[in-house]
């Protein structure tokens, strides 16, 4: 039992998070919506392993089976593009709403990946959970939502 949470755990989660995108997003916005899903979820998620996994040695995923790709989880890029989507697509418009949001969805990430370690398809050195990956995915989400404001037309619709 234990090997069939931890096989379908990654596609479990990303067909529901998913099909959310198909639910919530207009069909008119999903196309922006997946560019920047791609690129600050899909690649930040490469660049994020890439430097604490293969470079720091701090994280390190485990278990992976038939997902094994490039000693990473070959589901976790597209994992964070829809969740990125996600984010973005219910970030208030309104500066004083979006400073909660940002430190609650670090919460939820920091939350994600004890999880991850829990169904045991992730790892980490012991100091590195709590608080320096709080302040990864504070980082992480803050830069989400700045490049986003910046950039996107669908952030002055609002």
């Amino acid at each position: 039992m234990d090997k069939i949470i931890t096989l379908l755990f990654y596609p479990v989660f990303l067909v529901i998070t998913f099909c959310l995108t198909l639910i919530f997003i207009p069909k008119t916005k999903y196309k922006e919506y997946l560019i920047y899903g791609i690129l600050i979820g899909g690649l930040g998620d490469i660049i994020a392993v890439g430097l604490f996994q293969n470079i720091l040695g701090v994280m390190w995923f485990k278990n992976l089976s038939i997902f094994y790709v490039l000693k990473m989880m070959a589901l976790s890029p597209l994992c964070w593009t829809v969740t990125i989507m996600i984010f973005l697509y219910f970030l208030p418009a309104k500066k004083y709403f979006r400073y909660p949001y940002i430190l609650t969805w670090a919460s939820i990430s920091l939350g994600y990946g004890y999880i991850v370690h829990n169904v045991g398809l992730y790892d980490f050195v012991n100091w590195f959970y709590p608080i320096p990956a709080y302040l990864i995915f504070l980082c992480w989400w803050g830069f989400a939502t700045w490049l986003f404001r910046r950039t996107s037309p669908l952030a002055k619709e609002e």
